[in-house]
């Protein structure tokens, strides 16, 4: 039985790390950012909006986006 409701991109295929990782995320297969962060992409972008209008920043070598993503992971 298969569904049309299935996305047929595959989903495990990165090789990547750090900042290059989250972009992949974002711009990736749906599900990924979910399942890897528990969380859809839109209420990823709202916490980032919050703590940016909460002071929190890109630091030195790290971007917020890498910061939240390794808090949630």
């Amino acid at each position: 039985y298969t569904s049309s409701n299935y996305w047929t991109q595959p989903m495990h295929t990165s090789a990547l790390s750090g900042q290059a990782w989250v972009e992949e995320l974002i711009s990736g297969h749906p599900d990924r950012i979910r399942i890897n962060f528990g969380m859809p992409l839109h209420a990823f972008a709202a916490l980032l909006v919050e703590l940016r209008m909460l002071g929190l920043s890109d630091g030195k070598t790290i971007s917020l986006e890498e910061k939240l993503g390794i808090f949630l992971y």
